[in-house]
């Protein structure tokens, strides 16, 4: 067996080269016949004759730009992964892990949507891209950074760039379906102009490639090794320099796609092509077969016209391989990451005073505000059908998904996990889409319970898929599964033709036109999880000391735990039933429970329902009056807020404790 395995390891780059490139001149001919039902295979090898025809004009202008346009991308994004995973020394390195993509992004829809003057798409997507790598080394801590704390630091940055932007398109209204395609990464060309200025900018990075590739192959040796060979830290810079320009030139091209960085080079690695001159050109080869697969694959699936972004297709296919990735990976270890210690807890009857004061602010700026200030009882009582609801079911929603946050978080021992970071947020929210499809009206029985069977999906995908032992692998692996999930989203959207704007604030998560009907269908949920939870809270305790000691304790772990990440799914789904996909509540809202009474679940879960359901309220507050009358939906706030707090968590528990 290991002699097989050997041979072929052996022989495997003797047949990556002509395979790959057999394989680009088929999926070429494909892209350039599925497109369009004009075309016909006659059509496609008359091409470069160039006879006077509807097809040949059809071709010229869009198939063959489009072909171009998905050749480059691939190239540029297999290219950035390569040298990204060489200068950082991490096999998760990649434009997407590493927030370049989010960033280039972000900043491109600024440039489109906010300046008076857009920037040329090539500067804004470089720009941007290089403020997401700088935010994620700077978090993560340097280019030393493990493996683990970087992929984790990428995440949390492209939370907030991916927040910011979505605010930023849901405002845009009009363009909001175009911005919604191109954000998920869509191929379409009208002709030959992005192609045109980015086709250089590809070409001249792998010839910089090219002639580093000795370098890069010294760096591989380790920084001592480099360094006493003469390569120098000015390799490490240039080398990622060059791989945000090859993703802000793919992302010019088709918005941005992830994984394909991720996978490419990893695989190529894995089939013993190491050294960078072999390596680069065939991470160039297969990167365009990896996408002109995905979009051919997507327009053979696309039916009455519906244009499915290809990144969403990409998505679904990647995530396995980057689960595959942290099965491999050398991240983290067995050891928990522990709580805050040394840390002076305020008395406990000042915490149960501050948060009533808390509850009091909450609820009366939430009635005061909105599209208008109501200082007086009269006004408040004018607006009350309207707002109460509202406020009722962001109070209900946010102590749910806070319960949940903790549940996890002692069921894993681990601070990283929550609803949002594990993915059953995103598994409740996609299946909720399917329920709107079925005519099941959101908050009723029926609604519940589909939601509940997507987020107790993505708990069997985790426990079958995910690594054991590592929490930085099982919340790298929730991120994975959440990606994928989002992909299956934006293709029901786009497929069932529902109107954009809607359906982009349900999965965001969102309290617009709730009324006393969701609120009163939500409430009794709140009650019975509310008193199940705190009869689980002694299990809780045992738990976190870990399985061994919770066994001597007489606890059978198997089923308590099975019990508690159940209660966990019950309430995320009954909580992303009435508003949708909210985030970052479940994340936070124990940390700060636990800082104000401790570890002991019969005082830190009621206090992180209660912060949970007053962090909710504030941001739907705050959504529908920062720019009223237009409103953004209160899952962006907890975002955009959310998202610096995971990174400052983040960098306090860097060290030791990453490694």
């Amino acid at each position: 067996m290991n002699l097989s395995h050997l041979s072929i390891r052996q022989s495997a780059p003797a047949l990556v080269w002509p395979f790959g490139v057999l394989l680009l001149l088929l999926l070429a001919a494909l892209e350039l016949k599925v497109g369009s039902k004009l075309v016909g295979w006659q059509d496609v090898f008359l091409f470069p004759t160039g006879p006077e025809t509807l097809p040949q004009a059809i071709l010229e202008t869009t198939r063959a730009p489009r072909l171009a346009a998905a050749m480059l991308a691939g190239a540029a994004l297999a290219l950035a992964g390569s040298v990204l995973q060489t200068v950082l020394k991490n096999p998760l390195a990649a434009p997407d892990i590493l927030s370049v993509t989010s960033g280039a992004q972000l900043f491109l829809v600024v440039s489109t949507l906010l300046l008076p003057l857009a920037l040329p798409p090539i500067i804004a997507t470089s720009a941007g891209g290089l403020a997401g790598a700088a935010a994620c080394l700077a978090l993560a801590g340097g280019f030393q950074a493990p493996a683990g704390r970087l992929a984790l630091s990428g995440v949390a940055v492209s939370l907030c760039f991916s927040a910011v932007s979505s605010a930023i398109v849901l405002l845009a209204d009009e363009r909001a379906s175009g911005l919604l395609l191109w954000s998920s990464g869509i191929l379409d060309q009208t002709g030959w102009a992005k192609v045109a200025t980015a086709a250089p900018f590809v070409l001249l990075s792998f010839l910089t490639l090219i002639l580093m590739a000795r370098a890069l192959d010294l760096l591989g040796l380790g920084d001592r090794a480099a360094a006493s060979l003469g390569v120098t830290r000015s390799v490490t810079l240039f080398g990622l320099l060059v791989g945000v320009l090859l993703c802000g030139s793919a992302v010019t091209l088709a918005g941005p796609v992830g994984f394909i960085g991720l996978a490419v080079p990893n695989v190529l690695r894995a089939l013993g092509v190491s050294r960078h001159h072999r390596h680069l050109p065939l991470s160039m080869v297969w990167g365009a077969n990896t996408l002109l697969l995905a979009d051919v694959v997507t327009q053979t699936l696309t039916h009455n016209g519906a244009a499915i972004p290809t990144g969403v297709t990409v998505a679904c296919l990647g995530a396995p391989v980057m689960l595959l990735l942290l099965r491999r990976a050398k991240i983290g270890g067995e050891r928990r990451i522990g709580l805050p210690m040394g840390v002076a807890r305020p008395p406990f009857l000042l915490v149960l005073a501050a948060l009533a004061a808390l509850v009091l602010i909450a609820m009366a700026a939430s009635l005061a505000t909105g599209d208008g200030l109501s200082l007086t009882i009269a006004g408040m009582t004018g607006n009350l059908d309207l707002r109460a609801p509202r406020l009722l079911v962001a109070l209900g929603c946010g102590a749910l998904l806070a319960a949940a946050g903790t549940v996890l978080q002692a069921v894993t021992r681990n601070p990283l996990c929550g609803p949002e970071t594990l993915g059953l947020t995103q598994g409740a929210a996609l299946f909720s889409l399917v329920a709107l499809l079925l005519g099941f009206s959101p908050a009723t029985p029926a609604f519940q319970v589909v939601a509940l069977t997507g987020a107790v999906v993505v708990l069997l995908l985790l426990r079958l898929l995910a690594p054991k032992n590592s929490p930085e692998k099982l919340v790298l692996a929730g991120v994975a599964i959440a990606a994928s999930l989002g992909a299956a989203a934006t293709i029901i959207v786009v497929e069932a033709r529902l109107q954009t704007a809607q359906a982009l604030s349900w999965l965001i998560g969102s309290t617009h036109a709730r009324g006393y009907t969701d609120a009163f269908a939500l409430m009794p949920w709140v009650v019975a999880l509310s008193a199940t939870g705190l009869l689980l809270s002694r299990h809780l305790d045992a738990l976190m000391l870990g399985d061994e000691k919770a066994r001597s304790l007489g606890l059978a772990t198997g089923n308590a735990s099975k019990c508690a990440v159940l209660y966990a799914a019950g309430a995320v789904a009954i909580a992303v039933s009435s508003i949708g996909a909210a985030s970052f509540v479940g994340l936070l809202a124990p940390h700060a429970a636990r800082l104000l009474t401790g570890a002991r679940h019969a005082k830190s879960l009621p206090v992180a329902m209660v912060l949970g359901a007053v962090m909710l309220a504030f941001a739907d507050t705050v959504g529908r009056s920062i720019i009223a009358p237009l409103e953004l939906p209160a899952g962006i706030i907890t975002a955009i807020l959310g998202a610096p707090i995971f990174m400052l968590l983040l960098r306090s528990r860097s060290g030791s404790r990453f490694s």
